[in-house]
């Protein structure tokens, strides 16, 4: 009896869930900002125009960087640099008195961030994690290595081909990517002091101590433009938002106008967090999108360094992730999302059987979730389920079979109600 009533408890607790969401989604609409958004040009991107913003850098990290390493020794400002990836929280006041000052100054919200926005970002992560995850490492990483001269920064800082007891260190990279994303679109993570402001802040100070070493070993500006410069910053930044909800419409998850500009509304924060040039956010999706793929003609040529890296992350997709296992060809998956030019230049194989197969199993899982939010009330947790048995798949391995630890906010425990272990 008490077995019945627990069921009966939890179907009831979903529905009621599930419909406050609905009820969250179907309130008075914000159809009048969205509009005003949604009005702003959507601007050409000339190439002669994002060609002169790859000799610009971000000064304040840069100074920031280069007044440290005056003061202290190599092995001083590295152990700096762990600290600041070690520290889950505010910063310390054992910090030199450049670091704090930086923190402070970089910590307030742009005065046209939108909490009514930012909140409906964050829910749309909260309601697609897992999928973002998916296009995130199958459309986004793709698409910035095809970007040449950006994938020879990532190259060169020694990532690949390394090890960290059993784990390629490109996989930390991965881990980071992941964990920053993750940190920034929680619920409250672009809050005032919230731990995607922080995160972003120690991210854009280890981009500029990354320019600092790079230098040191003989880049080539004037070929490659300077490292993590302007422009591949905002096609970074592209790549894991406007490009990430067009990945989105090509698996036919169905979002309202509002939640994608909301989406890109907390990327375009997360932008100016990073320290990216106010000239390169763009003004809503539609310019995003130009913006994205006009970064993309602009660098993308084929590669060793590309290829190399699109090497390491199929690995990592086949043998690691779970959506990997879950949904298979990987391969194939990414081509579909990239599409054959892409793929060609990253040397991912070419099946086109194979391809149609993955394209249709990736929409046919979305597809019954969609139909089950949209038609099936009750039976809704499904999805839910599905979301979690993938995010655990990829903490569990994390946690125990690699010995690193992923840390996820208390907000998307909550949200797509993963087990408090793997915290």
């Amino acid at each position: 009896m008490s077995s019945i009533l627990t069921f009966i408890f939890l179907v009831s607790a979903s529905i009621i869930l599930i419909s406050t969401l609905r009820r969250r989604r179907q309130r008075p609409p914000i159809d009048a900002k969205i509009r005003a958004i949604q009005q702003l040009p959507a601007r050409h991107w000339s190439p002669n125009y994002l060609e002169s913003y790859r000799q610009y850098t971000d000064p304040i990290a840069d100074q920031v960087i280069e007044s440290i390493f005056k003061d202290k020794q190599e092995n001083e400002v590295n152990e700096l640099l762990l600290s600041l990836v070690r520290n889950n929280g505010v910063i310390s006041g054992s910090m030199p008195p450049e670091v704090r000052t930086y923190f402070a100054t970089t910590a307030a919200l742009p005065n046209w961030a939108d909490e009514e926005l930012i909140a409906l970002g964050e829910r749309v992560f909260a309601e697609h994690g897992p999928l973002i995850s998916l296009i995130l490492s199958c459309k986004s990483l793709p698409q910035t290595y095809v970007c040449a001269k950006g994938a020879m920064v990532l190259y060169q800082t020694g990532r690949l081909g390394q090890q960290a007891g059993r784990m390629n260190v490109y996989t930390h990279r991965i881990v980071e990517t992941s964990q920053f994303v993750i940190n920034a679109l929680s619920s409250g993570g672009l809050s005032p002091r919230g731990k995607g402001i922080i995160t972003t802040q120690k991210i854009r100070l280890i981009h500029a101590a990354i320019r600092y070493f790079i230098h040191k070993h003989g880049w080539d500006s004037t070929v490659y433009g300077q490292p993590i410069n302007q422009e591949d910053m905002a096609g970074t930044l592209m790549a894991f938002s406007a490009l990430v909800l067009e990945g989105l419409e090509l698996i036919r998850v169905r979002l309202s106008e509002a939640e994608k500009e909301a989406f890109m509304h907390c990327w375009r924060i997360i932008g100016y967090f990073m320290g990216i040039d106010a000239a390169l956010l763009p003004n809503n999706l539609a310019d995003g999108l130009k913006l994205g793929h006009a970064i993309m003609a602009h660098q993308m040529q084929e590669s060793v360094q590309g290829k190399a890296l699109m090497a390491a992350l199929v690995e990592f997709k086949e043998n690691i992730s779970p959506e990997g296992k879950l949904i298979g060809m990987v391969p194939e998956l990414m081509r579909f999302m990239i599409g054959n030019e892409i793929s060609d230049m990253l040397g991912l194989p070419a099946d086109p059987v194979r391809q149609q197969q993955a394209e249709a199993r990736v929409r046919k899982i979305v597809g019954i979730g969609e139909t089950i939010s949209r038609d099936f009330v009750w039976a809704s947790p499904i999805v839910a389920v599905m979301g979690r048995l993938m995010l655990e798949g990829m903490l569990t391995y994390m946690n125990h079979g690699q010995r690193i630890r992923f840390e996820l906010p208390e907000s998307l425990k909550k949200d797509w109600n993963l087990q408090s272990t793997y915290a």
